[in-house]
């Protein structure tokens, strides 16, 4: 990570040698079709039902695909062509695509459907998704083409829910397949197949030459970690990368300088927030929690830490998803924070441990350093702690090891549901805080069931309400995604749920 100015320097060194080398020369030879993307971390397990990090989904997305998408706002068809629900609101049919096949060879069929969300949700598999399928109650195939899905009870966001990944279509063969093994051997039906993998280092993505759509213009991805922000953009300014992730504010003017490369912005749906477990002292006291929040100045992190790169608001799910109250920033108030820190019993404050990521989000651990040195303002003296990324998941998952954490959470379905399930819902699986309100966990259940929008959004407002009056965690902003990009790198579609469509991109020569 670029932390402090001797980072800066050293890059801006190491530019001057390239430029002296060539730096305007042409990118890299079109011959092969081999798009090269740059990225901080690598996959973890490419099992859909598994997945949970945005770097793993991007690559399981590229392989895999779902009945339905909502990529870019709208639900659409994608291995369903049409469906409907019957008038009992519980029984959803689907026509399928015809003429499909998995990268096995294997026909994609109404049984395909059936195998996956059976996976899903049975025990044996394991997966830390079977929530998502639990709404199913039945799956019939009357025909090769056709799937029926019974719903334990009417499902507002059912069609939201099938757009996860999670609820991707993996072919019948990977039954054979022990589960712990398929991570590394998907099988789906995507624009993009696996082609190598070498853990920690690259990953390739083949182009799918028997894909049902359009065919892809590259013939292969070639995915390089480079934790270091510093050394992607060096690969991007010197040929050697097309497309880099996470470019940090600080370098983002150089890009945009640059004769052969440009920034592509995309707003998403991430939020950047900090969470403290109400369970564990001293954050079990609401007036703990709100002088910390109150202590720290959101409005100068987003305008120096981002340099005004990251999007205001106090809303836990971006603005932009139905049903979403637009909530402004908590505001900063240092007499207020010392004053409910003196109500507390903390009239000279307390240490604590922080939790942050390094390297996982854009400027992760200056944010980390800049809210660290807010809070000694108020007498809390923080200690930055900053395990290796799966560590921090693993003992987040505990929930009873972490009190006090930064994180960030997207949104892959677009419906707030996505969150208020697995995040705010008493014993979610991502409810890491241990956030717990029975009323808010009534009206979760009562939204999913309620299929008028109208009153579906009303519901979805009183528990905003309740959650920012609970204050167990707090936003900073939304992130915005900053990719640095080849100018001859054409057809590249981000979208807000943060999947990277390779599928049209094409590389000039």
């Amino acid at each position: 990570m670029l932390t402090n100015r001797r980072d800066l320097l050293k890059l801006s060194s190491a530019l001057a040698l390239v430029a002296g080398a060539g730096l305007n020369a042409p990118m890299l030879a079109q011959s092969s079709a081999t798009l090269v993307y740059a990225t901080g971390t690598d996959a973890s397990s490419l099992d859909p039902q598994f997945s949970s990090d945005l770097p793993t989904i991007r690559m399981v997305r590229a392989i895999h695909e779902t009945l339905v998408s909502a990529d870019k706002g709208e639900i659409e068809g994608v291995l369903a062509t049409e469906w409907s629900v019957g008038e009992d609101k519980t029984t959803w049919t689907f026509k399928l695509r015809p003429n499909v096949k998995f990268h096995d060879g294997t026909p994609f069929t109404s049984k395909a459907v059936k195998y996956s969300f059976e996976r899903l949700v049975d025990p044996a598999t394991g997966s830390p998704h079977k929530s998502s399928g639990n709404i199913i109650a039945s799956i019939d195939t009357p025909d090769d083409l056709t799937v029926v899905i019974r719903t334990s009870s009417p499902f507002a966001p059912f069609l939201a829910q099938l757009t996860a990944y999670s609820m991707s279509i993996l072919s019948p063969s990977a039954a054979s397949v022990p589960v712990k093994e398929y991570g590394q051997k998907p099988i789906g039906t995507g624009a993009f197949k696996l082609g190598s993998w070498t853990p920690g280092e690259k990953l390739t993505l083949v182009a799918n030459d028997a894909y049902w759509g359009t065919k892809p213009k590259l013939g292969t991805v070639e995915v390089r970690v480079v934790p270091e922000d510093s050394a992607r953009v060096l690969m991007l300014l010197s040929g050697q990368a097309h497309v880099v992730s996470n470019i940090p504010p600080a370098l983002a003017p150089r890009v945009e300088s640059t004769a052969n490369a440009g920034l592509l912005r995309e707003q998403s749906f991430r939020s950047i927030y900090v969470a403290m477990n109400v369970k564990m002292e001293p954050f079990d006291d609401i007036k703990v929690r709100q002088a910390i929040s109150l202590a720290i100045d959101k409005d100068a992190l987003i305008k120096g830490v981002m340099r005004g790169m990251a999007t205001a608001s106090g809303s836990f799910d971006s603005p932009t998803i139905a049903g979403s109250v637009n909530y402004p920033l908590d505001p900063f108030d240092l007499a207020k924070a010392k004053q409910l820190l003196a109500e507390a019993g903390y009239p000279d404050g307390f240490s604590t441990d922080f939790y942050i990521p390094t390297g996982r989000y854009t400027n992760d651990r200056q944010l980390g350093e800049a809210i660290q040195a807010q809070l000694a303002r108020v007498g809390i003296k923080v200690n930055l702690v900053s395990p290796e990324f799966a560590t921090y998941q693993a003992m987040l998952r505990g929930k009873d090891k972490i009190a006090f954490y930064m994180l960030g959470k997207g949104n892959s379905t677009g419906d707030l549901d996505f969150t208020l399930n697995l995040v705010r819902r008493t014993g979610g699986s991502i409810n890491y805080n241990n956030y717990s309100n029975p009323k808010v966990d009534e009206l979760i259940a009562q939204q999913r069931i309620e299929v008028n929008a109208e009153k579906r959004n009303a519901m979805l407002k009183d528990i905003q309400e309740l959650m920012q009056k609970d204050f167990g965690s707090f936003v900073l902003f939304y992130d915005n995604q900053i990719y640095g990009v080849a100018k001859s790198v054409g057809g590249l579609e981000v979208y807000p749920n943060e999947f990277i469509n390779f599928a049209n991109a094409s590389l000039k020569a």
